[in-house]
């Protein structure tokens, strides 16, 4: 399985904004990380909406964390920024399309192994993560 680029980015964001006490701005965010701002914005807009991240304006504004990243899952990243984790189409939002949808065994599988996938992606913090990076 491939994380979607908007998650991996996202991550690269809140890892830059965990080494920062203070607010950092798009600009210097997208420096940091190699990011566009436009995808900065709008990356920390889908995330404020989530509670993840906020925004100060002024001088001294930018983009803070507003929750430990002990208390991010990658599972919710994902569950954010992509549709989730569903490992055959007809298990994820596309499920009503196929004729065969009631009677299928294969989708009762496919549903219990996707649900267990994302259990998984739920226990792993991005805190745990950054731990395993080497000391910058």
């Amino acid at each position: 399985m491939k994380l979607a680029t908007l998650v991996r980015y996202a991550v690269r964001i809140l890892f830059e904004l965990k080494k920062n006490s203070s607010p950092l701005s798009i600009s210097l965010i997208s420096r940091k990380t190699g990011i566009a701002p436009r995808t900065v914005e709008n990356l920390h807009a889908s995330l404020s909406r989530s509670g993840l991240t906020a925004g100060t304006v002024g001088a001294r504004g930018g983009i803070s964390l507003s929750v430990p990243l002990q208390e991010i899952s990658l599972g919710r990243l994902i569950a954010i920024l992509d549709e989730g984790v569903d490992f055959s189409v007809c298990c994820g939002e596309k499920a009503n399309e196929c004729p065969n949808q009631l009677n299928c065994v294969r989708r009762a599988v496919w549903n219990g192994i996707s649900a267990e996938f994302q259990k998984s992606l739920d226990n792993i913090s991005l805190e745990e993560i950054l731990r395993q990076y080497p000391r910058e």
